[in-house]
C-alpha cells in the first residue's frame, strides 16, 4: 500500500495541469468572442408590414381631419353669409300676415248672423307723380311737410295731378275681412272752396290697374321705373261739388291694389287734393260682404 500511493500522487499531477490549461483556454476564448460580439455592428430589424400599415393609416386620418376642418370652416362662413344676406330683405318684399286667419272657413261652415257695417273709406299710402317727358325724375311722395319738435312730418294730403305728360300712381292696401267689395271714388268740393283745379267743367280720368302684388317703394318711383302692363279698368268722371264712383269689384283683404291715373284727352289738367280722413280726393270705398 505504501509503494502504490506515491505513484498515484505523481501520476495525477499531469491530469490536473491539463484540466487547468483547458479551463484557461476556454476562458480566454470566451472573453475574445464576447469582445468580438461587442465590437460587431448590431443589425436592427426593419419595419414590419403591420408597422407600415399603421403609418399609412395615420397619414390618411390626419389628411381627413384637415379636410374636415377646412370644410367645416367653409360651411360655417358660407352659411353665416347666406343667413346675413337673407336677413337683408327689402321692405317692399316683406310678407304681411293676415290677422284674419281661418275667418273665411268659419263663416263658410257656420251660419253666423253678421252685424251690419257702414262702408269704409280707404285712402292710399301715397300718391306719386311720374312724367313721361322726364322719365328719370322722381317726385316726392309727400308734398307739404309740417315741422314738429323732432323734425318734419308730411301733412296727410293726397294729391292727384294729371296733365298731358304727368300721370299719378297710387297704391291702396285693402283693409278688414268681410269688407271685400271695393269701388274707386273721387270727391271734389265746390269750386272756390279749395285750390283744386279742373281744366274743363267735367273731365274724365282713365284708370289702369297695375300688376303689382307687393308694396311699392314710392320714394324711388319714376316713369322709367314704373310698373308696366297696366290694364284699363274704367273711366271716372271728375267735377266740382260732386262725387263719382266706378262700379264695385271684389277685393281681397290684405292685398295691395295699385292704379295709374291718366288724362283721357289732350290739354286736360286735373289737380285735386284729398285731405285728412274724410271722403275727399281720390279714395277706395269698401263695402261689407259677410
Amino acid at each position: 500500500m505504501k509503494l502504490n500511493s506515491p505513484q498515484s500522487s505523481s501520476g495525477s499531477e499531469p491530469d490536473v495541469a491539463a484540466i487547468g490549461d483547458d479551463e484557461e483556454y476556454t476562458s480566454l476564448l470566451g472573453h475574445s468572442t464576447h469582445q468580438e460580439l461587442m465590437r460587431a455592428p448590431v443589425e436592427k430589424p426593419g419595419p414590419s408590414k403591420l408597422d407600415r400599415l399603421v403609418w399609412v393609416a395615420t397619414i390618411i386620418i390626419a389628411l381627413c381631419t384637415v379636410i374636415d376642418v377646412v370644410l367645416v370652416l367653409y360651411l360655417g362662413l358660407h352659411s353665416s353669409t347666406t343667413a346675413y344676406s337673407q336677413l337683408e330683405v327689402p321692405e317692399e318684399d316683406l310678407e304681411i300676415r293676415s290677422p284674419y286667419v281661418n275667418l273665411a272657413e268659419l263663416y263658410a261652415q257656420t251660419p253666423l248672423k253678421s252685424s251690419k257695417h257702414k262702408p269704409i273709406i280707404n285712402h292710399a299710402r301715397a300718391f306719386v307723380q311720374i312724367d313721361r317727358t322726364n322719365p328719370h325724375k322722381i317726385f316726392p311722395p309727400y308734398g307739404l311737410m309740417r315741422p314738429i319738435a323732432d323734425g318734419m312730418v308730411p301733412e296727410y294730403e293726397r294729391r292727384l295731378l294729371l296733365t298731358e305728360s304727368i300721370s299719378t300712381i297710387a297704391q291702396f292696401r285693402i283693409a278688414d275681412f268681410g269688407m271685400e267689395k271695393c269701388s274707386l271714388s273721387i270727391t271734389v268740393p265746390a269750386q272756390g272752396e279749395s285750390n283744386d283745379v279742373i281744366a274743363d267743367e267735367e273731365s274724365t280720368i282713365e284708370i289702369y290697374q297695375l300688376p303689382v302684388t307687393k308694396k311699392l317703394n314710392m320714394q324711388k318711383l319714376s316713369y322709367s321705373t314704373r310698373p308696366v302692363g297696366g290694364k284699363l279698368v274704367g273711366a271716372l268722371l271728375v267735377s266740382f261739388n260732386n262725387t263719382h264712383s266706378l262700379p264695385e269689384y271684389p277685393c281681397k283683404s290684405g292685398t295691395y291694389q295699385t292704379f295709374e291715373f291718366r288724362c283721357s284727352k289732350p290739354g286736360c289738367k286735373i289737380d285735386v287734393t284729398g285731405k285728412a280722413e274724410a271722403a275727399s280726393g281720390l279714395y277706395i270705398t269698401q263695402y261689407q260682404t259677410v
